[in-house]
């Protein structure tokens, strides 16, 4: 009787590990697409920053301002021409993968030096929704904003 219950027990323990795997694999995969990111807007590559974006993606940055529709490459250049950095870190990113389909949440902490001088100070609330498309993890749905004290 014991060895039966082991027997089952092994049984299940490998089939949950075999299903778990490849969810860690897509896991780490978007985990790693989240950081280069915005490890690309920190480093002014604003064309991989672009790149990480669906072309219908949409969502909402700190400003509070309307819902933004896609990313303009040329203004990321032209703003920073200007004098925009984001000198910026994440922290604590917990990602989601649903099938071909992954939510992303973490905090942002650092700044942003907008045209003429003013300086952002983080941290903010970043969340994120990606989709796998052509065997790439890219951003439809975004929100950025200030982080409550």
């Amino acid at each position: 009787m014991v060895r039966r219950f082991d027997a089952r027990a092994l049984a299940l323990l490998l089939f949950t590990v075999t299903l778990a795997a490849p969810l860690r694999g897509q896991q780490a995969e978007v985990e790693s697409a989240v950081r280069a990111t915005l490890d690309a807007w920190s480093a002014g590559d604003y064309q991989g920053f672009v790149d990480a974006y669906h072309p219908e993606a949409r969502g909402f940055f700190l400003d509070g301002g309307d819902l933004i529709r896609a990313f303009s490459l040329d203004a990321l250049e032209a703003t920073a021409e200007a004098g925009f950095r984001a000198e910026v870190t994440l922290r604590d990113l917990d990602v989601a993968v649903y099938g071909t389909t992954s939510v992303a949440v973490g905090y942002i902490e650092g700044q942003l030096v907008l045209p003429g001088g003013i300086t952002l100070q983080g941290p903010w609330r970043y969340s994120e929704t990606r989709v796998q498309t052509d065997g790439a993890w890219r951003i439809v749905q975004f929100h950025l904003s200030k982080r409550g004290m």
